[in-house]
């Protein structure tokens, strides 16, 4: 067997360090950014003739509030304490190994309270993108059974690693020693894994739902006047892809370099937890907080309508459609009259400034027999 090759010579642990922080103090400025943008969403709502307003209470959604609030505390107080690492290492520690020594030894508290940060904060993210996946799909636990197991075991190799860290009668070690490095591998494997299957069931579904409304747009009556329909759920469909494949992509590279023995972990890895609070932030700017809603109505929707539509012959489910009139007949013995008049109402959001977009059609037959 080929013992894996150690580059923690080529890279000391030193200058990974240093080129950690860096690359997280780079990214925390980009996510400090997307922050001022998401925190409008979450609490300013547009107005239809222009402007905005505070959401009320009852209009905010505090578990995304408060997922807002826990990433923002985390990379905050991550990059923080990386700033006093490098300053304990470098200036004020004078013992044996000088700055080496120092950032090798395992045990001391910014080193574990940093791995927990890692963790902490990649949790999190994993757990919105599950919820949502649940939302889209009608709240049905069958969907994320599988991404749902995947989470509980990243769960557990995060909490063994941090056992592991604690513990360990070696406090002079890296991150690629061997007492830990499988624990990181696990957790990264599976995390890119998790995040790989989810994002694929998102944009499945997100894809479906648009196509069906695509054919209930072209199979309408052309005698009625079209209006002009912006592709409804194509913008949310490249914002999850985009974001789910350039975080999964930097999860999986993290995993790659903890194989490879190579301190270029630090430098990865502490970019990957501000791309965490990124792609949230990203995901919640380009798509506004009434998607959840509009999934889940089209999911009671499709199962609802479709029994009906099939026992009509139509073998569709039309979403995000209200029939607001209803038929009256006047049966006669001889002679039946029918006078049918439906108002067709389709509401369409538009996804940058989160205002919508209602057009109405009435329809009125009357057929005598």
């Amino acid at each position: 067997m080929i013992a894996p090759r150690d580059d923690s010579n080529s890279f000391p642990i030193t200058e990974a360090q240093l080129t950690g922080h860096y690359f997280e103090t780079l990214g925390y400025g980009m996510y400090l950014v997307t922050c001022c943008l998401c925190a409008q969403t979450l609490f300013w709502i547009p107005q239809p003739g222009g402007g905005e307003r505070l959401r009320r209470r009852s209009e905010i959604r505090w578990l995304l509030v408060s997922v807002f609030s826990f990433l923002f505390v985390v990379s905050t107080f991550d990059d923080i304490i990386g700033l006093v690492h490098m300053i304990l290492a470098f200036v004020k520690y004078k013992g044996p190994g000088g700055a080496q020594g120092e950032l090798t030894n395992i045990h001391e508290w910014i080193n574990i309270v940093r791995s927990f940060d890692q963790i902490g904060i990649m949790i999190v993210g994993d757990f919105v993108l599950i919820y949502r996946c649940f939302v889209v799909y009608g709240r049905r636990l069958s969907a994320i059974a599988v991404s749902f197991i995947l989470y509980l075991a990243g769960i557990a190799m995060g909490i063994k690693l941090m056992q592991v860290e604690i513990t360990t009668s070696n406090a002079a070690i890296t991150l690629n020693s061997n007492v830990i490095k499988p624990w990181w591998s696990a957790f990264f494997a599976i995390t890119a894994a998790q995040n790989v299957l989810t994002t694929s069931l998102l944009v499945w579904r997100i894809w479906r739902v648009e196509h069906q409304n695509e054919r209930f747009r072209a199979s309408r009556n052309t005698s009625l006047p079209a209006p002009v329909h912006q592709p409804r759920l194509r913008k949310v469909i490249r914002v999850i892809a985009e974001s789910g494949l350039a975080y999964s992509t930097l999860v999986f590279v993290t995993f790659v370099v903890s194989l490879c023995n190579s301190n270029t972990l630090y430098p990865v890895s502490d970019a990957a937890l501000q791309t965490t609070g990124i792609t949230f932030n990203i995901i919640i700017i380009r798509s506004t907080p009434r998607r959840d809603d509009e999934f889940t109505d089209f999911d009671q929707t499709e199962r609802g309508i479709t029994s009906q539509a099939e026992g009509w012959g139509a073998g569709r489910a039309f979403s995000g459609l209200q029939f607001i009139s209803h038929a009256t007949a006047d049966q006669r013995k001889t002679t039946e009259r029918v006078s049918v008049n439906v108002t067709i109402r389709s509401t369409t959001d538009r996804l940058d400034d989160g205002e919508s977009q209602v057009d109405a059609y009435s329809m009125k037959e009357v057929a005598t027999k």
